[in-house]
């Protein structure tokens, strides 16, 4: 249905109307209705920034803490599937729960009463690592603290069971933080499956995009942290070479990242370290068991590629910054810009009301205006003044429900960081423990070809008194000792193995120990959260209902006192110009 507004009073109307029944203006059609719309009582839609085949994005303000957002609107091909929209909100909801520095903040999400189904997120200015690609090649320090960047957002996410599925140059955000122009945010985190479909012959839809899948993407369409981690090493390659591991048609590109191996980047870029090869070919290997073992193994060995990079690797083009090991992430909020307050649809009502009432008492000082136009007028005061609270109890519930989100995201936030520093051990732990395992079956095999030697060997010499031993005899003993003193050391260096895999463990069981009670408490936290923000946005939206509601009834009543009193007004206007023609 389209949506039409007056140009002087602001007031949007449904439907054929010709003109405004308050103040008789045209009326404009309105070429996005969703322009200066409030969503959820307190997003206020200012400017359209951009679409795709998700949804719409658009620059709103968040009216209680007067802060830029970005607010993204589901596109009506998925909100019109129940399970659709229903798998989009709990994605959201679970995106909205990680809070990472190098993660876009989605701090809402829900549904309006007219089914708009809605994402609010930090809004952030810079630029895509697609668009920087595009530019040139990276030098590889640049590439590598970039790297560090998206592994880390992936390793908190990956430990809360949230996969991007679709890591590439076009969902890596940089913008300036704390002085760094390639300070990190990835987005469309956790909803990526949403924004891309690539459809291949009649099996079924691949969810991603081709140059960065992981093989398991193309073959069963299911996509785990260790083909977020193959995705990075895809980004990797093409921030030092400028181009993708493989190249050509759909079909091409995906046969390829089934069975092609991939060009080492030194290949592209000569006199590239062979280390930083060895970590690209590592994170693009098929097979997924042989890739890190997870995104904090993926910065360890990134941070260490960038600790010894040489004097000649700076990148002279790009920010010169020393090499830093990966902190704890600190929140910095991002610029507020200032705006010119524009008066609100309740404003501009409470204006309109007085402006009435103003005019009627001036035609009518005595109050002898007729009962029918007193009485919508009366109306109209009445129906404002449960407006206005009506606006108040929505700004008080908006108000709670920001201050509620805060608080919670404050504690989750510092939840994740003891997280990161525990998940960071147990995964240098957990690597040690494979390295050690893998050193005792070694050690064992060591201890089991002495022993086949020793039960293989002839029969001891006999040793007769007061004899004299051969040579060859002596050679004997002389062989045993030393098998037996293998034997022992070979004993003794897997009983020790055996001592620190033990101890190992361990301290591994400790460590999963208190990140199962970090991430217990995260649940409770989101669990209780979840319920607080679905009450009290069960009572904004019923607020903006009655508030729609109300605003109908002023505007039947707004038509007939401002048909009267433009009827008086062009009567009086006729009569003064009968008057001076006369």
């Amino acid at each position: 249905m389209d949506i039409n507004q007056c140009p002087r009073c602001k007031t949007r109307f449904k439907g054929e109307l010709a003109a405004c029944p308050i103040d008789g203006e045209a009326l404009v059609r309105v070429q996005d209705p969703l322009l200066g719309r409030t969503i959820a009582g307190r997003y206020l839609i200012e400017e359209k920034i951009g679409g795709g085949g998700m949804g719409v994005v658009y620059r709103g303000r968040h009216q209680v803490i007067d802060r830029e957002v970005a607010i993204k609107f589901l596109h009506q091909r998925f909100t019109r599937d129940p399970t659709s929209r229903k798998r989009f909100l709990g994605e959201a909801r679970a995106a909205n729960q990680i809070n990472h520095e190098h993660i876009i903040d989605i701090t809402d999400f829900g549904e309006t009463e007219d089914g708009l189904v809605y994402l609010a997120m930090e809004y952030l200015q810079g630029r895509s690592l697609e668009q920087e690609i595009a530019k040139r090649p990276m030098a590889s320090t640049r590439a590598l603290r970039i790297a560090i960047q998206i592994a880390s957002g992936l390793a908190r996410a990956h430990e809360l069971d949230v996969v991007h599925r679709d890591v590439k140059p076009g969902n890596v955000f940089l913008v300036r933080r704390r002085g760094d122009p390639d300070f990190v945010k990835i987005l469309d985190f956790g909803i990526a499956r949403f924004e891309r479909e690539v459809r291949i012959t009649d099996r079924g839809v691949l969810m991603g995009t081709p140059e960065y899948m992981a093989p398991e993407q193309v073959r069963n369409g299911e996509a785990t942290p260790s083909s977020d981690l193959y995705g990075v090493g895809c980004v990797l390659f093409e921030m030092l070479t400028g181009e993708t591991p493989f190249s050509g048609t759909l079909s091409e590109v995906l046969i390829k990242q089934m069975r092609e191996p991939p060009p080492p980047p030194s290949r592209l870029l000569p006199g590239l370290r062979p280390e930083i090869d060895q970590v690209v070919l590592r994170l693009l290997n098929k097979d997924p068991e042989k890739r890190h073992r997870d995104a904090f193994h993926l910065v360890d060995d990134l941070q260490t590629l960038l600790d010894r990079a040489p004097a000649r690797e700076l990148d002279l083009h790009g920010p010169l910054l020393q090499p830093a090991r990966v902190t704890a992430p600190q929140q910095e909020p991002e610029p507020v810009r200032p705006t010119v307050h524009a008066p609100t649809e309740y404003e501009e009502w409470k204006t309109r009301v007085a402006t009435y009432s103003a005019q009627l008492s001036g035609m009518h000082p005595q109050g002898d205006a007729p009962h029918d136009v007193r009485a919508a007028m009366e109306r109209m005061e009445l129906t404002l003044s449960l407006l206005l609270t009506l606006r108040a109890e929505l700004d008080r519930a908006a108000r709670t429900l920001t201050t509620h989100e805060d608080d919670v995201r404050g504690t989750r936030l510092r939840i994740g960081r003891a997280l990161d520093e525990l998940l960071h051990d147990e995964s240098k732990i957990a690597r040690s423990l494979e390295a050690g395992q893998r050193d005792k079956v070694l050690s064992e095999g060591a201890l089991r070809d002495v022993v086949r030697v020793l039960a293989t060997r002839g029969p001891l010499p006999s040793l007769r008194t007061g004899a004299v031993i051969a040579r060859a005899e002596t050679e004997q003993l002389d062989s045993l000792r030393v098998q037996l003193a293998a034997l022992a050391e070979a004993d003794g260096y897997l009983a020790q193995i055996s001592r620190d895999l033990e101890h190992q463990r361990l301290a591994w069981d400790d460590l999963r120990f208190q990140v199962a009670q970090l991430k217990g408490r995260l649940a409770t936290l989101n669990a209780e959260s979840s319920v607080a923000a679905e009450h009290t946005q069960e009572r904004v939206q019923k607020s903006e209902i009655e508030l729609r509601t109300a605003v109908q009834r002023l505007l039947a009543d707004a038509e007939q006192v401002g048909s009267y009193l433009r009827t008086r007004i062009d009567l009086a206007n006729t009569g003064h110009a009968a008057a001076r023609s006369r």
